[in-house]
């Protein structure tokens, strides 16, 4: 099976602002920066993924992306992640599968992707979903085939998801990897990846960053 990674990232200047508080908008960019390399290095990595394809208009992520020779796809109006991976979904219907990854899961490792991969061997139409840890949003959506259901992200996506799966008589797999389930929007995110005994790009930038009052703060 050929499956083919999709990362939608919007511009880097909009993103995580529910970190305002904490950190500086340049901070904030160089977090995200941090964060897309661990998911890069570990999807560049893995003989699991045939292809990256990276969905932006950033001019900083189209230089990652050249960097680890990845596909590119402009997303000049950037009108949501539906419309982003729906621009994806031109190349990724050349593949068995898709799954569509944001960038901000710090965690993920080698084992995840080996665990979505063998997920959809047996099952011609299948979706596999990781929610987030609020279980509001979808972290992972892997659909074999690539168009099988829509995506409804910035909604209830993870409900809906399921809902528009299930519809579709596709075979419905909830995967609940505690990495994949994290992700960085809050502070108290942000407390937790210093928590934990893991060492990713994004970890260490925080350490180098944080100092004591700002720690305090979180």
């Amino acid at each position: 099976m050929r499956l083919c990674a999709v990362i939608p990232v919007k511009s880097l200047a909009k993103g995580k602002s529910r970190l305002a508080g904490l950190l500086s908008i340049e901070e904030r960019i160089s977090l995200s920066v941090a964060m897309l390399r661990d998911m890069l290095e570990c999807l560049c990595s893995s003989p699991y993924i045939a292809s990256t394809v990276i969905v932006s208009s950033d001019p900083l992520i189209k230089g990652i992306a050249r960097e680890f020779n990845t596909i590119l796809v402009e997303d000049d109006v950037e009108h949501g992640v539906n419309t982003a991976v729906a621009l994806a979904d031109y190349i990724a219907r050349g593949y068995d599968a898709s799954v569509v990854l944001p960038h901000d899961l710090p965690l993920i490792d080698a084992i995840d992707l080996a665990m979505l991969y063998t997920s959809t061997l047996h099952n011609a139409r299948c979706v596999v979903i990781t929610p987030s840890s609020r279980l509001d949003g979808t972290n992972v959506l892997l659909r074999r085939p690539p168009d099988i259901i829509s995506t409804h992200y910035d909604e209830d996506s993870y409900i809906l998801h399921v809902k528009e799966a299930l519809a579709s008589n596709a075979r419905v797999k909830i995967l609940l990897s505690s990495r994949l389930m994290f992700d960085v929007d809050e502070p108290e995110d942000v407390r937790a990846l210093l928590a934990k005994n893991h060492e990713c790009n994004a970890r260490r930038y925080l350490l180098s960053i944080l100092d004591g009052a700002k720690k305090g703060s979180i």
